[in-house]
């Protein structure tokens, strides 16, 4: 039976309405901002939907658990919604899910590269996930060739062994990371196409925007810390971004400085965030740049959420809000830790608002 947009999306949409109402408010995030040590913040979050991450007998002994906790609660969250899905909506979401996976991957990696302490691999997120990979295998892998066969059978395979001798040539995980998050970019873009009209329309604007955040992000990294020639730029870029072109990010490629390129990069598309780079703000924090371009996808996903209901932009703009929340929640956490002041914590943290 056809269900039109209200039939297909009406309970969904009741639900996750439901859980944005349990969205921290400004107020209570400035508290825990300013709370005088990581107990305080577990107390304050007690009786809040991250009551349960927080009370684990592990999460007060070790912070890092807590975040994991909440990494984990917030895959559950989302993993709950596929139960009101179908067809190309609830493959958008299990792709989605993916990203979680991914920096499970990449963790792991990075323990094997570091030869790090296989305890570390306790912090990975532990929900239930679309693949089941051996993380402790990939950690412990002698050679990067073992770790590409253990991948085999997954979505991850193919793009692993295509940045193989790139990884060897350089010396260095980012070639496999990147072509890792282009891959499952690229099947989100196609998975994308096989929405309705209206649904395709959101959700290219949504994830469109990520694909500029992440193309902006590397440019910078590609540039000026990795060395790699302008001839090879394209291949490192996702296509498919909201409001940059490839043919802009090679211009901006071209630039001499990180200041210069990202000005060039962010022009027009980004005023606010091109501003701040002429005013002087100080460069060597390119996180800063990030939190702002941050803050467009924010209120991108704000605007969504006050347009038509009955689309997946619904569940898409919720995920990046949760996201946004989840992130700040785990800065709060570590600059307690770092004892770092209120004002620095704060200026880390995402828009959510």
């Amino acid at each position: 039976m056809f269900l039109g947009p209200v039939g297909k999306y009406a309970l969904l949409n009741s639900k996750v309405r439901s859980r944005l109402s349990t969205l921290l408010p400004r107020e209570t995030i400035q508290r825990l901002v300013r709370a005088k040590d990581v107990a305080e913040i577990f107390a304050m979050l007690s009786g809040t939907v991250y009551e349960k991450p927080f009370s684990e007998p592990e999460a007060k002994i070790d912070p890092k658990i807590a975040e994991r906790g909440l990494l984990e609660r917030e895959v559950e969250w989302h993993s709950e919604l596929l139960h009101d899905l179908r067809g190309a909506e609830k493959d958008l979401v299990s792709l989605l899910l993916e990203g979680y996976e991914l920096d499970n991957l990449k963790a792991a990696l990075r323990i094997r590269e570091s030869r790090k302490s296989q305890d570390e691999l306790r912090y990975l997120v532990r929900s239930t996930l679309p693949h089941s990979l051996p993380y402790q295998a990939i950690a412990t892998a002698k050679s990067i060739e073992d770790v590409a066969s253990l991948l085999i059978g997954t979505p991850y395979s193919k793009p692993f062994e295509r940045a193989i001798e790139d990884y060897k040539e350089r010396g260095t995980l980012f070639p496999i990371e990147t072509s890792l998050e282009m891959d499952l970019f690229r099947r989100l873009a196609s998975q994308v196409e096989k929405l309705s009209k209206t649904d395709r329309a959101v959700a290219r604007k949504l994830i469109g925007l990520e694909i500029d955040l992440k193309n902006i992000n590397w440019l910078i990294r590609l540039k000026f810390y990795h060395n790699v020639p302008p001839g090879e730029l394209e291949k490192y870029m996702i296509p498919g971004g909201s409001r940059i072109r490839i043919e802009r990010l090679k211009k901006a490629f071209a630039s001499d400085s990180p200041r210069d390129t990202l000005a060039a990069v962010l022009e027009r598309s980004f005023a606010f965030a091109s501003r701040v780079l002429e005013s002087g703000e100080e460069l060597s924090k390119l996180y800063m740049i990030e939190m702002i371009l941050w803050d467009y996808l924010v209120d991108k996903a704000r605007k969504t959420l006050a347009g038509f209901p009955f689309t997946i932009g619904t569940v898409l703009a919720y995920f990046i809000l949760k996201r946004s929340e989840v992130r700040n929640l785990i800065t709060i956490i570590n600059g307690k830790l770092l004892d770092l002041d209120a004002e620095s914590i704060e200026a880390q943290l995402r828009s959510n608002f």
